[in-house]
């Protein structure tokens, strides 16, 4: 078997396949190289095109308040803070990416530039596309753009325009396609652009397209222009297909690659320059979305403070008014001093409770649970005094505001992040419930945190008021109304306080929605690979060449395994150990019987000399064979007679003599006897005997193998067998039954014709 196998990768067998098919090669090269050139003309090239986009994390800003957030999550019972903090942290550079290869941010770039409406010129069957240099713009109405993106997806409509412009102006061709119905619209003759095309789809504009000098010389005779109008959310999706949005490198992850493979360079890089800049404005947006809400919210408190401080100050006329004074006297110098120190603190105290009451009452209404907190609201300073106590309250003050202030912040960028995904992911996402459930699992610790930070205000308060009532105690003299006045001046204190601090909130929120900063930068010129483009010319034709050199030597060389027939010495060889001894040409086979008699007399041994030439048909030639082997044999001086055995033979004629010194032919007498018999009878054996006796060699012509059992019944007087082998004639199923045959005695093969 492994010769076999070998023999399936001989060389020398490849080698005169070839040669003697030689023509077949630079022909199936010729046809091979036709065929690139076609598939190079009709098939559209394209680059890929590489942004490289940085973004810009604007939390980092804040890292100490959200470190200090972080510390207060971790400390959390059950795991809680944890999860939550993972939660958040693991969106990170997938969900940029899922945001950047968004339908809805994609699309929004396909309708800004207009890419749904797709023009190719077709020439020589060629539609190259076009853009920026298309000759004639197409654009459908606004409403109908929309529609079509409303329509699916059910139903997706179509526009197919060949525009022809010829001497006597453009011919428009319309087709419309509801998803796979064709209606074509009868065709339209205008001399002249601007036209209008109105359809049951939409209305069709044809305006000429200003161009240079350079790009309007490509157009100046007769063209044919193929215009496609597809849904805006359709070609998105084709982009998408197109694009590929991955970090560089598994250690950068605060930059993307966007690739874009795409038939036009200059349409490829106006894409992914037009996507970054649309990353940009929808994170603007969801930034402003945030400031917009935290100056809702300061404008409504705004009003009510106004409204409360309006009330305040009538009361403190009023008072002044019933008491007739203009200014209080002052009895313990000592005593007001301490007392308008912690009236200053509750004061402050009092401020801070009531913006922290707006707050509560925001988180705590269900409405609000997906949405903005305002931040920074409850951040107020607390103010500082060299009183007992004082320090230590506001340093608590402080602590308690900045863990709050991490936990809305960590919200908000939850809150941020669900809205994102929202646009890109269905409500089944997993991204999407992930997040939802960390904002719910997060609510009920932001409120349990602002009734802590609460019950921190009101025991400051509480303790400030004590000292204040000591202090206030000594003043036992001053009058009931020094009291009154102080208590409303208290409160308008802490009215002009709120309204002042919402102030600043007011502003503070303007800033940030005239801050336009980008969240994604690009950090290198978008640019084309000239390495990407597909499919490569030099490339393609390389491989036409090599395979049209090789289809034709794999072709012959798979109907050489499957022939079963023999043609060649090399594959008679191939299919058996025995020796062949010679070729016989169809002509001039003079020499090759003078060799096949050279190599049969080296291979005979000593004492043998009968040879029984066989083969597996008529018609073979091994009658042509055993008579030129014996003239041949005769010819150098040895004494050879021929047998010719062949009873079935029906042009058999009678010798003059039974045996010859040339020749000899057996014929029953009448006919009577089979030939079975006769070859099987003594005095046939007789007959041989005394051939054997007087001559150097006696040559048999048998009947066709295949067809009688006559050979084998001479094999018993034969000392070797010639098999003739008939070249596109003999099976090689029949060497190979041949070769496991041990009734033919010491088989050799020559190859006839």
């Amino acid at each position: 078997m492994l010769e076999e196998e070998e023999s399936a990768f001989d060389i020398q067998q490849l080698w005169t396949l070839f040669k003697t098919n030689w023509k077949w090669f630079p022909l199936s090269m010729v046809i091979c190289v036709l065929i690139a050139g076609i598939y190079l003309w009709f098939t559209p090239s394209t680059v890929t095109v590489t942004g490289k986009m940085e973004i810009i994390d604007k939390s980092k800003k804040s890292s100490g308040g959200l470190s200090a957030g972080l510390a207060m999550l971790n400390s959390l019972p059950l795991g809680l803070g944890s999860s939550l903090g993972g939660a958040a942290g693991s969106l990170g550079i997938d969900a940029e990416k899922e945001i950047i290869m968004s339908n809805t941010l994609v699309g929004n770039v396909v309708k800004d530039l207009g890419l749904y409406t797709e023009y190719r010129l077709s020439k020589w069957g060629r539609k190259t596309l076009l853009y920026q240099n298309n000759p004639i713009t197409v654009t459908l109405d606004p409403t109908h753009v929309r529609w079509l993106d409303e329509e699916l997806p059910l139903t997706t409509h179509q526009f197919l325009l060949t525009i022809s412009k010829d001497g006597n102006g453009y011919t428009v061709e319309t087709r419309l396609m509801e998803n796979k119905e064709k209606t074509d619209l009868p065709a339209q003759t205008f001399a002249q652009l601007p036209a209008t095309i109105k359809t049951e789809a939409g209305t069709l504009t044809l305006t000429e397209n200003k161009l240079t000098a350079k790009q309007a010389k490509a157009f100046e005779g007769d063209y044919t222009l193929k215009v496609s109008i597809v849904p805006p959310s359709n070609k998105a999706k084709a982009f998408i297909k197109k694009m590929a949005a991955e970090p560089p490198s598994k250690k950068v992850m605060n930059i993307i690659s966007i690739s874009l493979e795409d038939e036009n360079l200059m349409r490829g890089v106006d894409f992914v320059n037009s996507l970054v800049a649309a990353y940009n404005q929808r994170a603007n947006d969801e930034k402003n979305e945030e400031a917009m809400k935290t100056d809702e919210f300061v404008n409504k408190r705004l009003a009510k403070v106004d409204a409360e401080l309006g009330s305040s100050d009538a009361a403190w006329e009023n008072t002044k008014k019933n008491f007739q004074i203009t200014t209080p006297e002052i009895d313990a110098e000592e005593a007001l001093t301490k007392k308008s120190a912690y009236e200053a603190q509750l004061v402050a105290v009092g401020t801070e409770l009531q913006l922290h009451d707006y707050l509560s009452e925001y988180v705590n209404d269900p409405a609000n649970l997906y949405e903005i907190i305002p931040a920074g609201i409850s951040s107020v300073a607390s103010v500082s005094t060299s009183a007992e106590g004082g320090a230590s309250a506001a340093s608590s003050s402080a602590s308690g505001s900045a863990g709050t202030a991490s936990l809305l912040t960590q919200h908000n960028t939850l809150v941020n992040q669900r809205k994102e995904l929202m646009k890109s992911v269905s409500e089944m996402s997993p991204q999407l419930q992930r997040v939802t459930q960390s904002i719910q699992e997060l609510h009920p610790v932001i409120k349990t945190a602002l009734k802590r930070d609460r019950q921190q205000i009101v025991m400051r308060q509480n303790a400030l008021q004590r000292e204040f009532s000591r202090y206030n105690g000594r003043i036992g003299s001053a009058p009931q109304m020094e009291r009154v006045l102080t208590e409303i001046g208290r409160q308008r204190e802490i009215k002009q306080g709120v309204y002042l601090v919402m102030l600043q909130k007011r502003e503070e929120a303007a800033m940030e929605l005239a801050n336009t900063t980008d969240k994604g930068r690009l950090i290198d010129s978008v640019e084309g690979d000239p390495q990407s483009a597909k499919p490569q010319k030099k490339m393609v034709l390389l491989v036409a060449l090599f395979l049209g050199a090789l289809l034709p030597m794999g072709i012959l060389y798979l109907l050489q395994m499957f022939k079963q027939k023999v043609d060649t010495r090399q594959e008679l060889e191939a299919i058996t150990r025995r020796p062949v001894l010679a070729e016989i040409p169809s002509t001039d086979s003079s020499e090759a019987i003078r060799n096949l008699r050279t190599r049969l007399l080296l291979n005979l041994k000593e004492g043998q000399k009968t040879i029984l030439v066989a083969s597996q048909y008529d018609a073979d030639g091994k009658t042509f064979i055993a008579q030129h082997l014996t003239d041949s044999l005769t010819a150098i001086g040895k004494k050879a007679l021929l047998i010719n055995a062949d009873l079935r033979s029906s042009n058999l004629q009678p010798p003059t003599s039974n045996l010859r010194s040339s020749s000899a032919r057996l014929l029953p007498e009448g006919r009577k006897k089979p030939a079975a018999d006769i070859l099987g009878g003594e005095e046939f054996a007789k007959q041989v005997a005394q051939a054997k006796a007087a001559n150097d060699f006696v040559v048999f012509d048998s009947p066709a193998l295949g067809q009688y059992a006559d050979a084998y019944q001479l094999a018993t007087f034969a000392d070797m067998t010639l098999f003739v082998v008939k070249a596109g004639h003999t099976k090689k199923s029949d060497i190979e039954a041949l070769n496991a045959d041990t009734k033919l005695p010491n088989v050799m093969y020559t190859i006839n014709k």
